[in-house]
């Protein structure tokens, strides 16, 4: 029998595209031993204000002199009050939200450890917002297993360790995946493309592709029905 596996950054608290991506594979490994990104989405993400407005959230996290740290290495800015001002976004924002106070307790409970790593508190969220969609998958951190190698080659170490024959991947794989090496062993490479959908959410003007917590609040139970009716694949 086939085996899909999917494989993408621990992103924090991240769209709702990140947990299709889950949701259509048979296994997920959270991509942790590559190199961190200062100005990408695993620190950062956006929910929406009372203003009709997208608002960033970003987790202050120590890059001074760690250009080439993993984003396993990543440790959190403590001195900052971040976890405060984050939850306290987040309450301002959607304390009116059909489906928040069935959140709020746990959610305010995750932003309240004294976390040190950013890794740490990304996945304690994203197995959080996986019960709460009733996503069961096998869960694995790269950075856990024996595997190496850059770009496609860490990606193929990763799927051999594993035992898959299938790599779920965006559609923007197409720009920097190289076939011809899953091809040579004999792996297939199937690409989505996922499309953001209209919900109903709270300030006016919709504003596609906020955080999977604008569609918890909003949307309660109904967000897996949502996230799931947006596949589409076809082989490489």
């Amino acid at each position: 029998m086939s085996k899909i596996i999917a494989i993408h950054q621990p992103n924090y608290i991240p769209w709702p595209g990140f947990f299709y991506k889950v949701i259509k594979s048979d296994i997920f490994v959270f991509l942790d031993n590559v190199q961190f990104s200062r100005r990408s989405f695993t620190h950062r993400n956006r929910v929406k204000g009372s203003q009709s407005n997208a608002i960033w959230l970003s987790v202050p996290v120590y890059k001074k002199g760690r250009f080439y740290q993993k984003i396993s290495e990543v440790r959190i800015n403590k001195t900052e009050k971040w976890q405060k001002k984050h939850f306290g976004t987040i309450l301002m924002n959607y304390a009116n939200a059909p489906f928040f106070h069935y959140y709020r307790d746990r959610l305010q409970s995750i932003y309240a450890e004294g976390w040190e790593r950013l890794v740490d508190f990304n996945v304690e969220f994203l197995k959080f917002t996986m019960k709460e969609l009733k996503i069961k998958k096998e869960i694995y951190s790269a950075s856990q297993l024996n595997v190496k190698g850059n770009k496609t080659e860490l990606l193929i170490s990763i799927l051999k360790e594993l035992g898959g024959d299938i790599y779920l991947s965006g559609a923007g794989g197409r720009n920097y995946l190289d076939e011809g090496m899953f091809k040579k062993e004999k792996i297939s490479v199937r690409y989505y493309q996922y499309g953001s959908f209209v919900y109903p959410q709270l300030w006016g003007k919709f504003i596609p592709n906020l955080s999977i917590l604008d569609l918890l609040f909003n949307c309660g139970s109904e967000a897996r029905n949502m996230i799931g009716t947006r596949w589409g694949y076809e082989k490489a």
